[in-house]
């Protein structure tokens, strides 16, 4: 497989972490997640307050924030956006200094003016990433920093740790290190080991196993009564099967999708902070399968199932390559011929005849997972749920070439045929991701090729192609291009990477993807998929589904249920179930979506079936396949059959069923028949399918060696850039900086794991990635992780994984979701001072509460271009529970602090930019956005809850301190503010005293000044609060300097029991 860059891998040296440092190394799986300095659960910095703006500071002479409101026209809107967009382009293009403030002004939110062209939950991102704007761009302090990074650089290659001067031998030595890498090609390194040793003798032989006969005579063994269930059964299905098929009725592309779920969910997954598509709500019941970056999904299958026969658009798989461009309606166009048509949307939408239609849509690798199992294949793990139907909406391709004056005459006139091509707006890792269809049939009006715009009635989801796909009904999913941008029509089959190295069958003696014989039959265009198979899948019994032995008596049925498609058009005709691997078949009864035949004879959807058999025969089954048969009178292999790629499995479903003895679960101790599907999507290991011996013997050598250098949890931490990225894999440690140039899943899906020292990117990469990705990979090792840090990422995901399944009930009457993002509005801005202001943001309707414990934290996110800004903030407004929940208030002070308004408060410092640097991210967008506008929250985050009468939680373990010592500086006083106001103002609080030392650098820094001086009268002397100015004015009174020793002793409680203070990991936290 020809590359643009080879895959070759560079490790830098690393002597890993001193003896002492591993000694010292704390023991990660005691005490709590809030030591200051290292990454928490919620991968922020307990203690620093965001530090990403520590070094910014506030400019005297600011500038103004974007106008509230916006009267212009349309017109006046799209020119005014147009022109800012380009002037801010043209900046950026010439080389100018762009900061925050200049990118929120230049870059419209099209969706807050026109949110009828977008699907529900758009959010609005600008196109930039924090670092471009802060750390890669010409600014006077960048250019500074990087002058001491260079020293420090070059310090490091000449000298020893210890500064001793390196000589040429030991530096010669070093880069003949850093340069051995192994840059064979798959196909050469499976022959060196062992493999390969092809295209073997098999061609000389004549060793075909016999097919497996199959008894017709339709017999089974007589039951209680005369016939059996499942021969009454059969009767009924017969008559009713013709009469049902008679009535089925014509669709005349102008009917509504009876689907109206079609987009319930609007928050974002925090899986999808890290990536450019974290501005993509995405649905919880998707199971990722390639980790968090790209999404390739699919719904648990019962869910999908029990979604209907047209699909919830939520619910529909995805299958992406890399990030999901973010287009706008008003801005797309689409090229025909070459520039002979060019479209906006609006006059695609608007100048031509549109059809709705319902299709089924299924990825080639659909139950890949299954194949997997024998051997590793090319791709990652589907398992049978990649598949869906739905109503799709738009023109036909047909009519949109005839009015680019492309000819319906199939060949040029010289013999040559001619193919219809088509390209994305998307960049995934091998460039453009295109891929062509001949001319003939996209011209034949009767294939229903369509350039879809709408999904179930509602504008295409991103992740779906917003905003307009390609869409070939019958075809596989991998020529239904999304994002659509280009189309053009040529003489020759497309060469595009994506058109010839995916979606193909190659035979099973082609292993690799590179070496002749990989280029030959990767080229043959008899191995390309195209139409769609035939296949069938049980969804009922359900994977893990348990039934009790006294279920088995007379009378009682069991329905046994799944879904089956076929490819171009062709009507699955019939579907039969085995309870006695395939000696003996029963007839199903089908169910077609309404309105499912297109020009007579068209099928373009799936079906669902069920058989409803006796129960007493579901339980002596020991296995259940199932199989389908189409309008040719074919029907599915019994077995599967291997391929490089993993594609078009079509093999028999069985499901497996065993005696599983009672458990004091079970009601009553009854012993239970389970049921098991061949195989969980993913990473799930619950089928009844074992991995091969082969595998077994490729995992055994991927697990073997690697250098015993230990590396701490501190160190690994520290390489967590794009200029430095370091991965942690089965408890070795990598060196993956090199890999980001290539890697054919993109920079993004590592950097995700960049530093992150958890079980993660294990569980990730093993489910992914081949024997030669494991080779790759060992190049990279650089040692392996502690003992204490092995113990920590453990602990640490079982931890998660408890507190995922604690907050799967989250919502409702609260907003705040810890595993998801959800949007709030922006309702005012008040400013407090020059560089201060005040915001007010609406909760989602019909949620009136918070749900934030005092001194707990949310998270703010907004959304760029490579992955979600993220700040912590602790509201100063609601302070107090809801008076639902507690106490009810007693002053009118009080009741205003309350949670239950739908509403709550932020107190933000802005970090101005100047000519010296950009100024502070977040700061400057919060005050840069329209009113109206959306920011994302989530929590709450922290391990420290304060819940009134001295009493705190910090990570699970109740403690009192009835006299409290804050040590608070800069912007991160606020989640001390919330402490002192319900110690202040909650009821029953008269016992507890708190004193406060301020640490800020001039009085203008002194955040929430007036409140806090407010809180000092009223409170009988139960508060104290003493500010220590860095750089005062010379008017300033009290203390000078920075926080010490002296400063604490002189303005803190002493150490004592009952009181808040001074001894780490017992009785010091960080917020």
């Amino acid at each position: 497989m020809p590359h643009d860059l080879p895959w070759r891998v560079q490790v830098r040296a690393h002597p890993g972490s001193s003896a002492q440092e591993i000694h010292d190394e704390t023991e990660w799986t005691g005490g709590h997640q809030h030591r200051i300095g290292f990454r928490n659960r919620q991968d922020r910095l307990p203690g620093l307050t965001h530090d990403e703006d520590a070094d910014e500071r506030p400019e005297s002479d600011t500038s103004n924030s974007t106008s509230n409101t916006d009267g212009s026209s349309e017109e006046e809107f799209d020119e005014e956006a147009k022109q800012d967009l380009e002037q801010l382009e043209i900046r950026r293009s010439q080389g100018d200094l762009v900061n925050f403030r200049d990118v929120v002004t230049g870059e419209k939110d099209y969706h807050l003016r026109y949110p009828e062209n977008r699907s529900l939950g758009w959010r609005y991102v600008l196109d930039c990433t924090e670092d471009e704007l802060k750390q890669n761009e010409s600014w006077p302090a960048n250019i500074t920093k990087r002058k001491k990074q260079e020293e420090a650089e070059k310090a490091k290659r000449t000298h020893t740790a210890d500064g001793v001067l390196i000589n040429d031998a030991q530096t010669d030595e070093k880069q003949a290190q850093d340069k051995d890498s192994d840059d064979r090609e798959e196909s050469d390194w499976k022959r060196s080991e062992g493999e390969n040793v092809k295209h073997n003798d098999a061609y000389a032989a004549d060793h075909e196993q016999a097919g497996k006969g199959e008894k017709q005579d339709g017999e089974y063994e007589k039951l209680l009564e005369r016939y059996s269930p499942q021969e009454i059964a059969l009767l009924r299905t017969l008559q009713h099967e013709k009469d049902y098929r008679q009535q089925l009725k014509i669709n005349d592309g102008k009917r509504k999708s009876p689907q109206t779920h079609n987009r319930s969910e609007i928050s974002i997954d925090v899986q999808d902070n890290f990536s450019p598509d974290n501005w993509l709500p995405r649905s919880e019941h998707l199971i990722r399968l390639t980790g968090k970056h790209p999404l390739n999904a699919e719904a648990e299958l019962t869910t999908l199932f029990d979604g209907g026969l047209i699909t919830p658009n939520e619910l529909h798989y995805v299958r992406n390559h890399g990030a999901v461009p973010r287009l706008l309606w008003e801005m797309h166009e689409l090229d025909v011929e070459n520039g002979k048509l060019v479209l906006s949307m609006s006059e695609l939408k608007e100048k031509f005849e549109a059809i709705n239609i319902p299709v089924s849509l299924a990825c080639d690798g659909n139950r890949r997972k299954e194949l997997n199992m024998i051997r590793k294949s090319k791709g990652f793990n589907w398992g049978s749920g990649a598949t869906g139907c739905v109503y799709w909406k738009g023109p036909l391709l047909r009519d949109v070439l005839l009015a680019a004056g492309v000819e319906e005459e199939r060949s040029t006139g010289g013999g040559k045929e001619r193919w219809v091509n088509f390209q994305g707006a998307d960049d995934p890792s091998e460039g453009k991701y295109e891929t062509c269809i001949p001319l003939d049939y996209a011209m034949d009006p009767t294939n229903d090729v369509l350039l879809a715009y709408e999904m179930n009635d509602v504008p295409l989801p991103p992740d779906h192609g917003y905003p307009v796909r390609l869409m070939i009904p019958g075809y596989v999913g991998g020529r239904c291009v999304k994002w659509l941008k280009k189309i053009w029509v040529t003489d020759h089959e497309n060469t595009s990477h994506y058109h010839i190295w995916d979606n193909r069958v190659l035979p099973s003696f082609i292993t690799e993807k590179d070496g002749d014989f990989a280029e030959a039959m990767f080229n043959h265009p008899d191995t390309a998929c195209n139409e769609q198979n035939l296949n069938s899948v049980i969804v009922k019994p359900a994977q893990g589904e348990k039934v009790p032995l006294t279920d088995a008596r007379k009378g009682k049925t069991y329905r046994i249920e799944g879904y089956a498609y076929d490819g171009g058009g062709h009507e699955v005709q019939r579907v039969e179930v085995s309870l006695d691997e395939g000696e003996t078949w029963l007839y199903c009864v089908r169910r077609f979506p309404e309105y499912p035949i297109r020009h007579g004879n068209k099928f373009w959807t799936w079906l669902h079936w069920y058989v409803d058999i006796s129960m007493v025969h579901l339980l002596q089954a020991r296995s259940i396949s199932v199989r389908a048969w189409n309008v040719f009178k074919n029907t599915q292999p019994e077995r599967p059959s291997w391929n490089t790629m993993g594609m078009m499995n079509n093999c028999w479903y069985t499901v497996k069923s065993n005696l599983a003895p009672a458990n004091d679960e079970e009601e009553e101790g009854v012993p239970h028949v389970l049921f098991r599907h061949p195989v969980e999507p993913g990473s799930g290991e619950g089928g009844w399918m074992e991995p091969s011996e082969e595998n077994k013997i490729a995992s055994a050598k991927q697990e073997a060696g690697a250098p015993q250098t230990q590396f701490t949890r501190e160190e690994i931490e520290k390489h967590d850039r794009e200029d430095d990225c370091w991965i942690v894999v089965g408890g070795k440690v990598y060196d993956a900086t090199s890999v980001l140039a290539w890697h054919p899943g993109g920079k993004a899906a590592i950097l995700g794991h960049a530093g992150k020292v958890h079980l993660e990117t294990t569980e990730e990469f093993s489910s992914i990635h081949d024997g030669f990705a494991y080779e790759k990979l060992k190049q990279c090792v650089l040692g392996v992780v502690t003992p204490k840090a092995a113990n920590f990422m453990k602990s640490n995901a079982e931890a998660a994984a408890k507190e995922k399944a604690e907050s799967g009930g989250q919502g409702g009457d609260v907003v705040l979701q810890k595993n998801r993002w959800v949007p709030v509005k922006l309702q005012k801005r008040e400013e407090l001072s020059k560089d201060t202001r005040r915001y007010t943001f609406g909760l989602p309707d019909h949620i009136k509460d918070l749900g934030l414990g005092t001194c707990q934290h949310i998270q703010l996110g907004f959304h760029m271009a490579d992955k979600m800004l993220i700040r912590s903030y602790t509201p100063t407004r609601p302070l107090l529970p809801d008076p639902a929940d507690d106490d009810p208030a007693t002053t009118d002070e009080a009741r205003a602090m309350q949670d239950g308004a739908g509403t709550f408060d932020l107190v933000v410092k802005t970090y101005f930019p100047s000519a010296a640097q950009p100024g502070g991210a977040m700061s400057n967008i919060l005050d840069c956005i329209p009113i109206g506008e959306e920011v994302e929250i989530r929590g709450p985050t922290g391990e420290i809850t304060y819940s009134g009468h001295g009493v705190f939680d910090i990570s699970g373990q109740e403690m009192k301190f009835t006299k409290i010592n804050l040590v608070l500086g800069g912007s991160g006083l606020t989640p001390g503010y919330a402490l002192i106001a319900r110690a202040l103002l909650g009821a029953g609080e008269e016992g507890v005293e708190v004193r406060v030392v301020d640490a800020n650098k001039s009085e203008a820094d002194i955040l929430l000044r007036e409140e806090l001086e407010q809180f000092v009268k009223e409170s009988k002397g139960r508060l104290k609060v003493a500010h220590v100015l860095s750089h005062p004015s010379e008017s300033w009174k009290g203390i000078k300097g920075h926080v010490n020793a002296e400063v604490i002793r002189g303005n803190l409680f002493p150490p004592g029991e009952g009181y808040w203070g001074f001894e780490e990991d017992k009785n010091v936290f960080g917020f």
